[in-house]
C-alpha cells in the first residue's frame, strides 16, 4: 500500500512593498498566456501548474503572503488521479531539488525553499475496490461514524456544494487535523486523506530546523502519520447490518456484562448518529475496553443502515494492510 504526501502548502510572508513588486512581475509574465487570475480574495499564478505548483498571492489589512501549493506526484512527473508517488530516499531528494530549482527560478534567486514556512501537508491512500458501488458503500458506512471525539463534520449537512454520497469529511476542533474519505471519480478507487493544517501540528511530527528537512522527514514517515489519525477515527472490524452484528455478539461474547455493553453501543450509534455521542451516552469509564472487545471479534460497532445496498463489507483495515 502506498502512503503518499499528495499536497503541501508553503507560505512566504512579505512586507507590502516587496509583495506588490513580486505580484506585479508575476502578473505581467502570466498575463501573456492568460495564466494569472485576479480575484478579490486572492490572485493566482498558474505558470507552473504543469509542474504541479499553483502560486497564490493573498493580502489583507495586516498580512501579505505568497503561497506555493505543491502536488508532489505531478512535480515528479506522475499523475496522482490513479497512481500516487511512493516516497523513498531517492525520490524525496529529487522532489526537493526540483522544488528548490522552481522556487529559485521564480524569484530570480531572491528566495529559497527554506525562506518559506510549511503550513499544510496532506497524506493520501488509494484503495482499489471491486467497483464504484463499493466505493460509495464504504463512504456511506463511514458517514455512520458521525462525530468523533475532538473532531466534527467539516461541512454543514445542508451545504448545497457538498454531495454527502461522495465523501465523509471530519475537521479537528482545535488539533489542526482533517480526515476525508471520498470518491475520486475513477472506477473503483476510494481515496482516504489525513491532513495536517497547522504549523504547530506539523511540528509535532517534524520539529526540524528547516522547511526542507521538515518535508523530507514528513514524506519518510507518511504511513505513520496516516495511521495515527486513521486508527483514531475508524474502528477496526468488518461491517454488518445491525441484526447480524447483534447475532455475532450474542453468539460469541459469553460474559453477560460485556455482551450488554457491546449491544448497547451498536444500538446507540445510529440513534445518536455519532460514535462519539453514543460512547458519551453510555458514560462507561471502560469504553476503551468495550472497543477492544469489538476488535477481538473483528466486528465494527458501526453498522450498515437498513437502506444500505450491501449486507456486509470487509474492514478497511484489510485493504490498508494489504500490498495493493
Amino acid at each position: 500500500m502506498v502512503y503518499s504526501p499528495n499536497t503541501f502548502e508553503l507560505r512566504l510572508n512579505l512586507d507590502a512593498n516587496r509583495f506588490e513588486k513580486l505580484k506585479d512581475k508575476a502578473r505581467k509574465m502570466g498575463k501573456r498566456d492568460n495564466l494569472f487570475e485576479l480575484d478579490t480574495a486572492k490572485d493566482t499564478d498558474y505558470t507552473l501548474m504543469d509542474k504541479g505548483i499553483r502560486i497564490e498571492y493573498l493580502k489583507n489589512i495586516h498580512h501579505r503572503k505568497i503561497k506555493f501549493i505543491v502536488n508532489p506526484t505531478k512535480l515528479l512527473g506522475g499523475d496522482d488521479t490513479i497512481k500516487l508517488w511512493k516516497p523513498n530516499e531517492d525520490n524525496i531528494s529529487r522532489l526537493l531539488q526540483k522544488l528548490e530549482k522552481y522556487i529559485d527560478n521564480y524569484f530570480d534567486s531572491k528566495y529559497r525553499l527554506n525562506d518559506f514556512n510549511l503550513t499544510r501537508i496532506d497524506f493520501a491512500v488509494n484503495i482499489k475496490l471491486e467497483s464504484r458501488e463499493y466505493v460509495l458503500a464504504y463512504i456511506k458506512v463511514l458517514r455512520n461514524i458521525g462525530r468523533v471525539k475532538c473532531f466534527s463534520p467539516k461541512y454543514d449537512k445542508n451545504d448545497p456544494d457538498i454531495d454527502k454520497e461522495l465523501s465523509f469529511d471530519l475537521k479537528g476542533n482545535s488539533n489542526g487535523v482533517e480526515f476525508s474519505a471520498y470518491d475520486i471519480g475513477t472506477k473503483g478507487i476510494l481515496r482516504i486523506e489525513v491532513r495536517l493544517t497547522k504549523p504547530k501540528t506539523i511540528r509535532n511530527y517534524a520539529n526540524k530546523a528547516t522547511t526542507l528537512k521538515q518535508i523530507g522527514s514528513l514524506a519518510s514517515n507518511s504511513s505513520h502519520i496516516f495511521w495515527d489519525t486513521f486508527t483514531y477515527i475508524v474502528p477496526y472490524g468488518d461491517y454488518y447490518k445491525m441484526k447480524d452484528a447483534v447475532k455475532l455478539v450474542k453468539g460469541d461474547i459469553k460474559k453477560r456484562k460485556h455482551r450488554e455493553k457491546m449491544l448497547k453501543l451498536i444500538e446507540l450509534i445510529p440513534l445518536k448518529k455519532s460514535l462519539y455521542l453514543a460512547q458519551k451516552e453510555m458514560n462507561d469509564r471502560n469504553i476503551d475496553k468495550v472497543m477492544v472487545m469489538f476488535t477481538q471479534l473483528h466486528l465494527s460497532p458501526v453498522t450498515l443502515s437498513k437502506r444500505h445496498s450491501m449486507n456486509y463489507l470487509d474492514s478497511l483495515y484489510v485493504y490498508l494492510l494489504d500490498k495493493q
